[in-house]
């Protein structure tokens, strides 16, 4: 499980310094399952799609453990996860032929306001692992629960299955690390064929970047 925050230079947004709140003591006793876009170009880890020219994807973004910072997506979901301090954030992707996988976890644990309404997440850890359990594969283990019925974005998860879900991913080693190194791999392909990264950057994340974006909000 990895659980290390580098800190930039100048001013350290990391949590749990200043925007960062932390989330509410008593969550409820569920979680959420969020789907992403996966890089078709990473054969074997599952990682975020950062390849796609037209719509490259920040989130998850394993490098800060955050949540929404860096993007728009799911901002209903980010909301509620606020609203009733939600700890636990499973995340499965698409891969082959369309066939859905649990890649791993968050576990939230701060929140800061980016906008009126809208709010982005970190988490004090991370557990990714590769190549995924497909869902299908997991109902039985689950006590016949249908976790790969079909949704678009995001869904809630009721403590029984979230407690068995920590438990097996738990149950393999953290690919956290190698997730990081072959988005930042990626990235420089990128860079290289398309002149800039995630529309209109010339890198990629982490909390100095972070710095000044909330440096940029407040100045707005």
């Amino acid at each position: 499980m990895i659980n290390t925050r580098a800190s930039p230079k100048k001013r350290n947004v990391a949590p749990p310094n200043f925007p960062w709140q932390p989330l509410s003591a008593k969550p409820l006793k569920y979680a959420t399952l969020t789907f992403y876009f996966s890089d078709s170009k990473s054969e074997i880890l599952p990682i975020r799609d950062v390849s796609c020219k037209g719509d490259p994807k920040p989130d998850p973004n394993y490098e800060t453990m955050t949540y929404g910072l860096f993007s728009g997506c799911c901002k209903d979901e980010r909301k509620s996860i606020v609203e009733k301090g939600l700890n636990i954030q499973f995340f499965c992707t698409s891969r082959g032929d369309n066939i859905r996988v649990l890649t791993g976890y968050y576990l939230p644990a701060w929140y800061c306001s980016i906008g009126e309404g809208d709010y982005a997440i970190a988490a004090k850890s991370a557990h990714f692992i590769s190549p995924g359990f497909v869902l299908s594969d997991l109902i039985e283990f689950l006590g016949g629960y249908r976790i790969d019925k079909f949704f678009r974005r995001w869904k809630y998860l009721p403590e029984s299955v979230a407690n068995r879900l920590l438990f097996l991913l738990d149950s393999v080693p953290d690919a956290t690390p190698k997730y990081i190194l072959k988005i930042k791999s990626l990235e420089k392909c990128a860079l290289k064929n398309y002149g800039v990264l995630y529309h209109n950057r010339l890198r990629g994340f982490g909390w100095e970047e972070a710095a000044k974006l909330f440096s940029q909000k407040k100045s707005n």
